[in-house]
């Protein structure tokens, strides 16, 4: 796979944390009956979550099966989630109230949007005083981008140990 296709396929769950964020707002202020705003709310809330999934695990098996060099690799999908991190960091804990920047502070939430849902239930794991500030949001966005690189990483070794697994059937089938 071509560099440039892997760091544009990394962007994918940035993408669905943006797609996530803009139907969980028209879901949020749309006037539906309880049952089908209940149902709508899970449906866009756990179903960006489910494709991330998928995709990190598609994306590391198809790079592993390509046999593309692991440090390469891990430099190309994580890329939007350093980067992500970074600007998080910057615009949330050095970066004042009123000086904050709207598209920065949501570019770097973005990456770890799709897997927040399960990041802030770790985060709660380790919550002993039960309030949500500042902290907790910095480790929440920290698990989901771990999560996200667990999830490529998995893919990654999945897919490259069918690769070993097809080369050794094919010199068994040779001799």
């Amino acid at each position: 796979m071509k560099t440039w296709k892997l760091c544009l396929l990394s962007l994918v769950p940035g993408v669905l944390g943006w797609l996530l964020n803009l139907l969980l707002s028209w879901v949020l202020f749309a006037s539906l009956p309880d049952f089908f705003y209940t149902l709508l709310f899970y449906l866009v809330y756990y179903l960006p979550t489910a494709a991330t999934i998928v995709f990190c695990l598609w994306l590391g098996r198809r790079c592993g099966r390509a046999k593309v060099s692991f440090p390469k690799y891990l430099l190309c999908t994580q890329w939007p989630s350093v980067v992500g991190l970074g600007l998080y960091v910057w615009q949330f804990l050095f970066v004042s109230d009123a000086a904050r920047s709207t598209l920065l502070a949501v570019l770097g939430q973005m990456p770890s949007a799709p897997l927040m849902c399960i990041a802030t239930r770790l985060t709660w794991l380790l919550d002993t005083d039960n309030t949500w500030d500042q902290p907790e949001s910095l480790l929440a966005t920290i698990f989901s981008l771990v999560l996200l690189a667990l999830l490529y990483i998995a893919g990654y070794g999945w897919g490259r140990r069918n690769q070993r697994i097809e080369d050794a059937e094919i010199v068994r089938y040779t001799r």
